[in-house]
């Protein structure tokens, strides 16, 4: 790990984020499916960094540099994400993979899944909703950048092809067929809502991956699927019953335990000076949800073949018959 940091420190130094000397330690953090998080911090002033590695065989092979350039436009347009300083982009070094360095936000991401952590959030909603104003704003604020700004990320996904891109992936990690999955993704073609005014997509929008810091959001993070196209597509994954701490038993009646359905939507809208079809963020609540299907067959499909020796890609087999039952719940069946 040292020569990790030492390689990390020099980045930093030739870019000009910081000067000589300090007691830094880099230490690797819990979790991550597709990077690998690191912690570098300084003993003597206190000031730390996170890095953000994509290691070999990560679950999704997402560009690393689209990612660091989207948190760069993000932060510019006054959204609140961690500030990036250091990109390193060749395919190998002392950390396995390429890497970029952003600033340690303060604050934790939330796991609904824990009571603790959810019974706070449904409090929050109760008392003075500052966790659910944040969260709207910020969405908000992310559709309202101008598109012209992100032309790296190339041209918007029209319906079909977000639609296609996932069911591709469904269809070459699938170990078994599934007829729910597979309808599921006939209704949701069948209900194309039509061209649109694209907006960047965060894409994997949730209370899990936002940082709270004295019921305040922080920072949104986690930002590697970001594309442009149909921004109501961000309202209706974050309205999956999975995201709020759904699993065996059910989880809170509150879009990520953080807000009532109704407000959310109604707020998003306000906001934005738009009009919401709730039918179209229905659709796309069933196309966020065959998505993680898919992601989650990603990892079955490794275990499976001995690419991965990871529990975790196992485990999420469990995740599977939950987010079923939620696909035949929404689409009324």
């Amino acid at each position: 790990m040292s020569a990790g940091r030492d390689e990390v420190l020099a980045l930093l130094r030739a870019n000009g984020v910081i000067g000589a000397g300090g007691d830094w330690q880099l230490v690797q953090l819990a979790g991550g499916w597709s990077r690998h998080t690191h912690r570098l911090t300084d003993a003597v002033s206190g000031r730390s960094f996170i890095v953000r590695v994509r290691p070999p065989g990560a679950l999704l092979d997402t560009d690393l540099e689209r990612e660091y350039r989207v948190y760069a436009a993000v932060a510019a347009a006054g959204v609140p994400v961690p500030a990036v300083h250091a990109l390193q982009n060749a395919p190998e070094s002392a950390l396995g993979g390429p890497y970029f360095v952003m600033d340690h936000a303060p604050g934790h991401s939330p796991l609904v899944w824990q009571a603790g952590d959810r019974e706070a959030l449904e409090a929050n909603w109760r008392g003075d909703r500052s966790v659910a104003t944040d969260v709207v704003g910020a969405l908000a604020a992310i559709h309202d950048i101008p598109v012209a700004e992100l032309g790296f990320l190339g041209p918007p996904l029209s319906f079909r092809e977000a639609v296609g891109r996932w069911r591709a992936v469904y269809d070459k990690s699938a170990m078994v067929a599934d007829p729910v999955v597979e309808e599921a993704f006939e209704w949701v073609l069948a209900r194309d809502p039509g061209p649109v005014e694209p907006s960047l997509v965060h894409a994997d929008f949730r209370i899990g991956n936002m940082l709270l810091h004295e019921q305040r959001v922080t920072a949104v993070i986690d930002w590697e699927l970001a594309h442009l196209g149909d921004p109501l597509f961000d309202v209706g994954y974050a309205a999956m019953p999975y995201y709020a701490g759904k699993f065996v038993r059910a989880g809170s009646p509150l879009v990520g335990a953080f807000a009532e359905p109704e407000w959310f939507v109604a707020e998003y809208a306000r906001r934005r000076g738009i009009e919401v079809d709730p039918e179209t963020v229905r659709t796309y609540t069933v196309q966020g949800t065959l998505s993680l299907i898919a992601i989650i067959g990603i990892g079955l499909r490794r275990f499976a073949d001995g690419e991965s020796t990871d529990p975790r890609m196992a485990w999420n087999r469990f995740v599977i018959p939950g987010l079923r039952q939620d696909m035949v719940r929404l689409m009324g069946w």
